[in-house]
């Protein structure tokens, strides 16, 4: 009997530790990729009925709070991906594998466009899972269709937003025409006040401007990637009254 009480002990350590590799929690630290380390934080929850959720801050790619998708928990091993975010036409969306070394530490790799890079992160604390944010309709004198220009590399680009309302939400169709015309795939519409915010994850492009009722514009700058411009949208001739 002492013997089985004393296995049973020795038993105990071991089983704590493995309880305590769970992938919850805030999770900081870095992407290696040649010549531009990436900051990477993480933060991982359980849901309902076994579910995780998460979400994810790159801030060296614009990202912040971003949802995880298809997160995958197995012992110590998990995955997820980001969605359409920095998807790849030809390899899809940008995956993340990872394996708990300890209870507060991972090693993984991520995978994106055919490349990939190493991570390692560090536990730094509680889950703060971002919500996603929701589109909100948009006031009846911004519900139009809008145009303005910018200078890119020296080349002039024609921007045309159309705005419009549905049930409970703003849609909006956003084209930039240069060299060749792109029609970006909204994910969110937000106006607040008079200020509104149009994001394309996917094309990591944003506008957003303030508007003013006395001159009828939208003032305010288009975010591409590492650049900001200012951009200045007016009602389309088509609509202008």
């Amino acid at each position: 009997m002492r013997r089985t009480t004393v296995s049973l002990l020795l038993c105990v350590p071991a089983l704590a530790c493995a309880a305590a590799q769970t992938p919850e929690g805030r999770w900081e630290g870095v992407i290696q990729i040649p010549g531009r380390p990436l900051t990477l934080v993480v933060d991982l929850a359980p849901g309902a009925a076994g579910a995780w959720a998460g979400s994810i801050i790159l801030p060296g790619l614009g990202l912040k709070g971003a949802p995880l998708s298809n997160i995958v928990v197995a012992a110590t091993d998990l995955a997820f991906d980001i969605g359409h975010l920095l998807s790849n036409p030809t390899y899809g969306p940008a995956t993340f594998k990872a394996h708990l070394v300890a209870s507060d530490a991972m090693a993984g790799e991520l995978s994106q466009g055919g490349n990939a890079a190493k991570f390692s992160l560090t536990k730094v604390g509680r889950a703060q899972v971002e919500s996603s944010p929701r589109s909100t309709p948009v006031g009846r004198d911004i519900e139009d269709q809008w145009s303005g220009e910018f200078e890119l590399g020296g080349y002039p680009r024609h921007v045309t937003i159309t705005l419009e309302n549905h049930a409970d939400a703003a849609t909006a169709r956003f084209v930039v025409v240069g060299k060749r015309t792109t029609d970006l795939p909204v994910d969110l519409v937000i106006e607040e006040g008079n200020f509104v915010r149009i994001e394309s994850h996917a094309n990591r492009v944003t506008f957003e401007g303030r508007f003013v009722k006395e001159s009828g514009e939208i003032r305010g700058t288009i975010d591409l990637g590492s650049f900001e411009l200012p951009l200045v949208l007016r009602r389309s001739a088509r609509t202008a009254s």
